[in-house]
């Protein structure tokens, strides 16, 4: 159970059609999950702001974007930032996960990072106890373009002024011949390794992700997983102050995607054998280095969550309280989870619960 299987090995477990050995899968990941992580199920109460849906990129998945003007484009103001920050922090919230679309407009004084720093600045001036979980790989590449800045500057600057730790999104696929397709707009998959790299050196943890059951291969999907393990393997190897926290496999919902897309995948919602297949294998995949796994309720709907805590999953995630991205794609998850909704599925598997903080430190129940 230590030693690390081989990309040759981890796509023969992706490639298996037959039940039992599924279920050996599933079995050998819950086990690895209890080994590498313990048996509670940890959750976080967290908030999501995404700032803006304007946004100068066309990825081929994205429901959620819109060019300014368009019907349902928004842009929230300081004073609405400022009260979903308030709210989030009377319910409890210990992170306030924040992303949004890239919008050439958001400048101060001509520059794209100052717009940032304010957005972080804004929150943590109010509530400096509150962790920032912000500004993914691809928003740092873009403040770093339009201003002429290099990606440790941004992520210093970003850093300093409060910023916690990076989400892991924008990952997609890490793999160019799929990024050709998806998202031929963002960054590619050196850039997206440099960035989440330099994060690690500059002491941000960050999160990581996968877009999966798409256009793209179980090749395609353990070579996403073999750049992730050698990621953190880098980090630890090197002793950098920072690391990945989690992984979080995130099965596409192509209801409301642009049809190009739509009709060359052939499905509107995730199947959730392949989901619990991919999470299983990359509980075993990556276990030793990354040990913390979450599924997405959002996207695979409680029930499916649930399931996945005996795939190889120890968290369940957070309450997000609002959820923008992955609902106007269609999906049926909801965008808000109470605690003691998370808590009474948890407990259904008999399993023990407990708040966490986004570092993964536990949290006092008050």
């Amino acid at each position: 159970m230590g030693c690390d299987i081989s990309p040759l090995e981890g796509l023969l477990l992706l490639k298996q059609t037959d039940p039992e050995a599924i279920a050996a899968i599933r079995s050998t990941a819950d086990k690895l999950r209890y080994t590498q992580a313990g048996d509670t199920v940890t959750y976080v109460i967290n908030r999501n702001i995404n700032f803006t849906n304007i946004c100068e990129q066309h990825c081929s998945f994205c429901a959620f974007r819109r060019d300014d003007g368009d019907a349902g484009a928004y842009w929230l103001d300081w004073a609405q930032i400022l009260e979903k920050s308030t709210d989030a922090v009377r319910r409890g919230a210990t992170e306030i996960c924040m992303q949004g679309g890239l919008n050439p407009q958001a400048q101060r004084n001509g520059k794209s990072l100052h717009y940032y720093l304010k957005l972080v600045e804004t929150i943590k001036q109010e509530f400096p106890q509150i962790h920032l979980h912000a500004f993914s790989p691809q928003e740092v590449q873009f403040i770093a373009r339009i201003d002429g800045l290099k990606y440790a500057d941004v992520i210093v600057a970003l850093r300093d002024a409060g910023v916690g730790s990076m989400p892991g999104t924008a990952a997609e696929v890490l793999d160019d011949e799929v990024r050709r397709i998806l998202c031929p707009e963002k960054i590619d998959t050196a850039t997206w390794l440099e960035i989440v790299s330099t994060a690690h050196k500059l002491g941000l943890p960050t999160t990581s992700t996968i877009l999966s059951g798409h256009i793209e291969t179980p090749e395609q999907q353990i070579g996403h997983l073999e750049k992730l393990r050698s990621l953190q393997q880098t980090a630890i190897n090197q002793g950098y102050p920072a690391r990945i926290t989690e992984f979080i496999p995130l099965p596409f919902v192509g209801q409301e995607a642009p049809k190009s897309l739509r009709h060359r995948v052939g499905r509107d919602q995730p199947v959730l054998t392949d989901a619990l297949l991919l999470t299983a294998v990359a509980r075993i995949y990556l276990g030793n280095w990354i040990p913390n796994h979450q599924p997405s309720w959002v996207k695979l709907g409680l029930a499916g969550a649930t399931e996945a805590l005996v795939w190889g999953c120890n968290d369940i995630g957070g309450t997000l309280m609002e959820e923008h991205i992955t609902t106007m794609a269609g999906a049926l998850g909801g965008t808000c989870m109470e605690v003691e909704t998370l808590q009474t599925a948890i407990a259904s598997l008999g399993r023990p619960y407990q708040q966490r903080d986004t570092l993964y430190h536990r949290v006092k129940s008050s």
